[in-house]
């Protein structure tokens, strides 16, 4: 493969003041010989020329700067160049033709670039995917994650892991080489710590893959409560279109329905969801409805717990998180209040301004409109005090079961390393600890296959 050179376009196709293409390869200085002007050389140290580039189907030169990196150095640690250029189209693709036509360079595959530096060791497998992430951010948030991710936000704690492990190993096979002295370089209960902190740490891991892995790259917002409390009607309220059935008979939504929403600006995906009522079990199918209320509010960022009554105290017995749950009295219109009430924008002040509230309470009415700008507002102050997500989707997703199978592991390890346990062999232990660095390998790209590679840079696009 680092035979080949290949050629890019790296900046979006389409009208722009600047175009970028990106050759990398041994042959990248070769390439450029006859088109650009001055002459080019390969050199130890990176450098940055300004000239002209002269090719076939142009009638006067183009100016361009070049910036060239060396062996080991830039992205890719390849050989490589940078053209910044015009960023009119037809001259791109007329670069990329002249350049081609010699066929020493050929085009390069969508993430082909990115592949390059993963198995150059630029990059491990985590940051690789983020570097995906960077270009796909759809939010503020998403892409801090995405940076965070590739600045080794995953890298190093599983490289710390790694060192952990391999020096408990290290001390393990020790004892295995050389039982004839009687020394014993780690004691079992030595390990058997090593093993437990260990096991926290990926049980962390394990917790943020779960969120992570169910959601996508935008923040969730549920809406929650008791069958008949004006879920529905709220949430085609906040669409502004008719997106859920709504019914007075209490019980009408059995699954959930989600749609993405700006509220301020910020994304979200809004989820409605089946009424929460632990004595209201018609049949299995309603059962099974209400757990996947639950499993939706352990795994939103917020929660719109909606009541006609707002008594907190029955929302506390299904175990919401308070700290994440706006509390929504609905049908203000049927439950008018007789006592004066400040306008949205007086009471939004208030609110906004208030931060030893742990929650915040709004009366809204999905018929009038009353409450709903300022829950809206509401809305918006939570998700903008999101902290950002540790770990991006896609690689949840790649790397849950790795995570899952490392704990397991563990965990036999551990039972293996409990003084109440009347077995325990060093290498089968030994051999259980190699399986976990195995498994955790898969994580960060020191294990892979091709199946693995293949999934991943074949969603990036080319260029990158």
């Amino acid at each position: 493969m680092f035979e080949e050179t290949i050629i890019a376009q790296s900046t979006a196709h389409g009208t722009a003041i600047r175009g970028m293409i990106r050759i990398n390869g041994p042959a990248t200085i070769m390439s450029l010989q006859g088109i650009f002007e001055p002459e080019l050389y390969a050199e130890s140290k990176p450098y940055v020329k300004t000239g002209n580039l002269i090719f076939w189907g142009v009638a006067r030169p183009v100016s361009a700067k070049i910036f060239y990196w060396s062996e080991g150095r830039g992205y890719t640690g390849h050989q490589a160049v940078e053209i910044h250029t015009l960023g009119s189209q037809p001259i791109l693709d007329a670069i990329i033709a002249a350049i081609t036509k010699s066929g020493n360079v050929r085009q390069a595959r969508p993430g082909e670039l990115t592949l390059r530096a993963f198995l150059s060791g630029r990059l491990d497998l985590t940051q690789a995917e983020a570097v995906l992430g960077v270009i796909e951010a759809p939010s503020q948030n998403a892409l801090k994650t995405a940076l965070q991710q590739l600045a080794g936000g995953m890298t190093l704690p599983i490289k710390k892991i790694h060192e952990t492990l391999f020096e408990t190993l290290a001390h393990l096979e020790a004892g295995l080489d050389f039982p004839e002295e009687g020394i014993e370089f780690i004691s079992r209960s030595e390990i058997g710590s090593v093993l437990t902190a260990v096991r926290e740490q990926m049980e962390l891991l394990q917790q943020q893959m779960m969120r992570r892995g169910y959601s996508n790259e935008y923040p969730r917002v549920a809406l929650l409560g008791l069958p008949n409390a004006g879920k529905s009607t709220l949430f085609n309220m906040l669409l502004q279109t008719d997106r859920a059935i709504v019914s007075p008979t209490p019980g009408t939504t059995r699954d959930y329905l989600e749609a993405e929403i700006l509220f301020d600006g910020l994304p979200c995906t809004l989820a409605d969801t089946a009424g929460i009522n632990a004595g209201f079990h018609k049949d299995t199918i309603d059962e099974s409805a209400q757990q996947l209320s639950k499993q939706i509010s352990e795994q939103s960022d917020l929660i719109i717990y909606c009541s006609e009554n707002i008594l907190k105290e029955a929302a506390h017995q299904f175990g919401f998180d308070e700290t994440k749950t706006l509390f929504v009295k609905t049908k203000s219109d049927l439950n008018k209040l007789n006592d004066t009430k400040l306008n949205d924008m007086e009471l939004g002040n208030i609110v906004l301004n208030n931060s030893q509230s742990n929650c915040i309470d709004v009366t809204v009415s999905s018929k009038t409109g009353e409450g709903i700008d300022l829950l809206r507002m509401m809305i918006a102050k939570r998700l903008r005090e999101l902290p950002p997500d540790n770990i991006l989707r896609s690689t949840a997703l790649r790397c849950r079961e790795s995570v899952n199978e490392s704990v397991r592991l563990l965990e036999q390890a551990l039972e293996m390393c409990d003084s109440r346990s009347p077995f325990f062999d060093e290498s089968i232990l030994a051999s259980q600890i190699r399986s976990v660095l195995e498994t955790l390998g898969l994580i960060d790209g020191s294990v892979y296959t091709d199946k693995i590679l293949d999934e991943i840079f074949s969603r990036f696009c080319i260029g990158k």
